[in-house]
């Protein structure tokens, strides 16, 4: 066969698995934030403080937190596809008990919710991974990024309707629905795509070896802190946006949610165009800093909003916060598989993202307990604006890690 021949089929299985990564991460990211989404109208039909949707979205990230501490041995075992199915089916369990008008039924769902969106992103970068061209690595790894605030988006978009139109339960409900459907769409692409999976490979064989490779290479273990702290910025601005626009601002439910919208979207555009930007300096690591800078100013300007703002200025303020706050993530993990051993992408994707994970735990869980004290979500944004500095602190240090260790590995 010639080049040209090798080229195309390779091309079209590209995009193929980037759609399919794409899908698995807007249903897991959707489920993920439709109760944040809705958050006044939940509370007030379970009878409890709307602030406490912190707590919520901290459970979802434990369990995410827990999952992907073991995403080697997932990927050895059953392959990427059916690792993603089974992350789709986590979520659907959780979506269903999400519908339940209980604090203790919710909070069980979230955690398992969490399972399965711990288990997306290992998946979709072992599948990446192995079509993807060297060259275009971040616009690649960033466009299949953009799946998270596409489900934003519509979580933004769709959740406060379906809520004020039928009832808050029927917004769980549909991403339940929703994730199961692309399960059963995905089946037909297993045969292939886990052709190289090991059906032997057994739990008690390094379980927890993604967290192991990543503790051991200090750049990867820098790039980790940062990671938390960018994440708690990131989780901080979508879980409480909605909230901070109702309760400080005057704007209804269905308006602020079109404000997360808002945010969600420029979320995609600001992960392309930063893998673009980052692929052109070759650089990651400059990129992400200025995202960080960009977050710090964002978050002391959104303390500053008020009932006098006008909604063109409020939309021009959350549209450039979630640029940054929301489009570093492709970038990121070009930078980890920098620093992976060879053949060990998705292992370290899974042990990096576990303390990223952590940072969304904290940070939303940390927000409402200063929120308690504060009175006023305004304020607290104060403290987005110290996890972002603290991002930035901790990757300054990845590129001097990387200099001195003698282990590190260039996967590109």
């Amino acid at each position: 066969m010639t080049e040209a021949g090798e080229t195309s089929p390779r091309r079209a299985g590209l995009w193929l698995i980037l759609l399919v990564t794409i899908a698995v991460q807007v249903l897991a990211t959707f489920t993920t934030l439709s109760l944040a989404a809705i958050a006044p109208d939940v509370a007030a039909g379970i009878g409890v403080s709307p602030e406490l949707v912190g707590f919520q979205v901290s459970l979802i990230y434990l369990g995410a937190a827990v999952m992907s501490t073991v995403a080697g041995f997932q990927l050895r075992r059953w392959g990427p596809i059916r690792v993603s199915q089974a992350s789709l089916m986590f979520c659907t369990v959780g979506a269903g008990l999400a519908v339940v008008p209980s604090v203790a039924v919710i909070a069980v769902g979230s955690l398992i919710i969490g399972f399965g969106y711990g288990m997306t992103n290992p998946a979709a970068s072992e599948l990446l991974l192995r079509l993807m061209p060297p060259e275009r690595r971040n616009l690649i790894f960033s466009i299949k990024q953009t799946g998270v605030p596409i489900g934003g988006v519509l979580a933004g978009l769709t959740a406060p309707t379906i809520s004020q139109t039928f009832g808050w339960q029927w917004a769980p409900a549909v991403a339940a629905i929703s994730c199961f459907l692309l399960v059963l769409l995905m089946q037909p692409l297993r045969a292939v795509w886990d052709a190289d999976r090991d059906p032997t490979a057994r739990f008690s064989e390094n379980p927890f070896d993604a967290m192991t490779m990543v503790w051991q290479s200090r750049p990867l273990r820098w790039l980790s802190i940062s990671g938390f702290f960018y994440a708690a910025v990131q989780l901080s601005l979508a879980t409480f946006v909605v909230t901070l626009l109702v309760s400080d601002t005057d704007f209804s439910l269905v308006e602020a949610g079109a404000v997360l919208a808002v945010v969600q979207a420029a979320g995609v555009v600001g992960r392309v165009g930063w893998g673009w930007v980052a692929d052109r300096l070759g650089n990651g690591l400059v990129v992400l800093l200025i995202m960080g800078g960009a977050c710090i100013t964002g978050a002391l300007l959104v303390m500053a909003v008020s009932e006098a703002w006008s909604t063109v200025a409020i939309y021009l303020l959350f549209t450039l916060f979630g640029l940054n706050a929301l489009g570093w993530t492709g970038v990121f993990q070009v930078e980890a598989a920098r620093y992976a051993p060879q053949g060990e992408l998705g292992s370290v994707i899974g042990g990096i993202t576990a303390p990223t994970y952590g940072g969304v735990i904290v940070g939303p869980a940390v927000f409402s307990l200063v929120f308690i004290s504060v009175g006023a979500y305004t304020t607290t944004f104060a403290l987005v604006a110290l996890f972002a500095l603290l991002g930035m602190l901790a990757l300054a240090l990845v590129g001097r890690a990387a200099a001195r260790d003698p282990n590190v590995s260039a996967q590109f």
